[in-house]
């Protein structure tokens, strides 16, 4: 993990360097949909989620977003003491689930085109737990504790509209700190489906006379 912390950084301090003769700071906002496929404890998982913030110079995009998976692991759980009273009996069938909170950083490396080919690297809080549905029918989670989680990856995208860009990349999911009372792995290869919407361009096409970047003037660095 520090040898991908100190990867990023010296890509950030590359492109300040490479960027210092320029006149302008461009900063415009994103949003996008993630869809992910991956594993967890060597069984399939699904995973939706969304992500929003800022890109810097067309080349980094830092912001946060929300991830939900849900797993295809169903097992046999014991309830803890103080979930007894919620069901007719003390096991019950549940499902195991991860949610969290990325905050992200992604450098673009290419871009021709229509084409983009870019490295994110995410940092996240969230819960994992597995989920029942107790006597009334209604949904309730077990065993739920915070977790520490970090993705990193290669991701590629398609303009296909002016508005809409579609793309994909793999990457793999560390657990960082684990959830005590579930053993199994977080860890996995994770896929991804993606549909971008470009918000500046909208914005561009809404507001055609407004300017919607940041534009900043630098100091040349030599």
């Amino acid at each position: 993990m520090k040898k991908i912390l100190f990867y990023f950084l010296l890509l950030v301090s590359n492109d300040v360097m490479s960027q210092g003769t320029h006149a302008q700071t461009k900063i415009a906002p994103f949003f996008l949909f993630d869809t992910y496929y991956s594993f967890i404890g060597n069984r399939g998982a699904d995973v939706w989620g969304f992500k929003a913030g800022i890109t810097w110079n067309n080349k980094w995009k830092f912001g946060a977003g929300f991830n939900k998976i849900k797993s295809d692991i169903v097992e046999e759980k014991a309830l803890p003491s103080d979930e007894v009273g919620y069901s007719i009996d003390d096991t019950v069938r549940s499902q195991l689930y991860l949610r969290y909170y990325p905050l992200m950083a992604e450098y673009t490396f290419y871009e021709k085109d229509d084409w983009q080919i870019s490295s994110p690297l995410c940092l996240g809080y969230g819960r994992s737990y597995f989920e029942y549905f107790d006597k009334n029918n209604n949904r309730r989670s077990i065993y739920n504790h915070g977790v520490l989680i970090s993705d990193i990856g290669i991701n590629a995208q398609y303009k296909v509209l002016k508005w809409v860009g579609l793309g994909g990349g793999v990457g793999y999911r560390f657990m960082l700190v684990s959830n005590p009372e579930i053993d199994t792995d977080f860890s996995s290869m994770v896929y991804s489906i993606r549909i971008k919407v470009f918000l500046g361009e909208i914005m561009k096409t809404i507001f055609p006379d407004a300017d919607f970047s940041l534009n900043k003037k630098k100091k040349i660095i030599r």
